[in-house]
């Protein structure tokens, strides 16, 4: 009985969507974004439209995003045993620079 209860558990659909397939996603549309304001800027070299300038903003955006999301997910990992003080510290260390980067970006950007 208990090899016919494996088997049904191995035959269920597989997840549609996951947190790593969002991330992959938003990476795919964050190259984009700076890949067309790159090319605007080399089309333009003297007056650099704003276009450009804002394909540039979003691709940046989009990367940090990227890049604040991986950095969690280095820093939930569990070392060892499970949690102790030193991974709690990774965890504020990481908090504290995200809200740093989120606060002097917003405000750079109004």
């Amino acid at each position: 009985m208990a090899e016919k209860e494996k088997k049904e558990k191995k035959q269920r659909t597989p997840r549609t969507w996951s947190s790593t397939k969002v991330l992959d996603c938003v990476a795919y549309f964050a190259i984009m974004f700076i890949a067309i304001a790159l090319i605007f800027r080399l089309a333009f070299k003297q007056n650099t439209p704003d276009v450009a300038n804002a394909f540039g903003s979003i691709g940046e955006c989009l990367s940090y995003i990227i890049c604040i999301w991986l950095g969690l997910y280095w820093t939930l990992r569990k070392r060892g045993t499970g949690w102790n003080k030193r991974n709690i510290w990774w965890l504020i260390m990481w908090l504290v620079a995200t809200v740093a980067i989120v606060v002097i970006y917003i405000f750079a950007v109004i």
